[in-house]
């Protein structure tokens, strides 16, 4: 275990930067629906904020979820997406606007049940536009390519709440 600490916004956070890197299942692998390929072009075209979340051992292609909200008829989407971190916030969570977006870490309530040991969420939530020369209506049915677990399904499966 290669334990780093750092301290944002005066709260010290601790994680496991080379077991996170490490961490992929179905839970985490890469979607590819436009409106997921948009989002990681977005992350890809934004180097400060790659290169942050490369420092936790997080590689942007691999979320927990996205969630996107159509906020102007296929022009501009709201994006919300989750990254686990295997480690600790020392205090409560926060967020703060950087590499323009909003950055949230929290403690969360749910563990996935394949993980062990401490753990936090990385969020990170912002306005994109539709970048890509696909049509996103047109494509939408290559989403189904990929068997991606849901964060929701996930948590089902974990309180077996079907």
């Amino acid at each position: 275990m290669s334990l780093q600490t750092t301290e944002i916004n005066s709260v010290k956070v601790t994680f496991d930067k080379d077991k996170t890197k490490a961490y992929r299942t179905s839970y985490n692998k890469p979607c590819d629906c436009p409106d997921c390929i948009n989002y990681y072009e977005h992350i890809k075209n934004n180097s400060e904020l790659s290169e942050f979340l490369n420092g936790f051992g997080i590689d942007y292609n691999y979320t927990e979820d996205i969630f996107s909200w159509d906020l102007t008829n296929n022009d501009l989407f709201h994006y919300e997406s989750y990254y686990g971190v295997f480690g600790r916030i020392e205090g409560e969570d926060f967020d703060f606007e950087k590499f323009g977006v909003k950055i949230t870490f929290s403690k969360g309530a749910f563990v996935p049940s394949d993980r062990s040991g401490e753990y936090f969420w990385i969020c990170i939530e912002a306005d994109f536009s539709y970048i890509l020369d696909v049509d996103r209506e047109a494509s939408k049915t290559l989403s189904q390519r990929i068997e991606r677990v849901s964060f929701f399904d996930k948590l089902k499966s974990i309180f077996r709440l079907n």
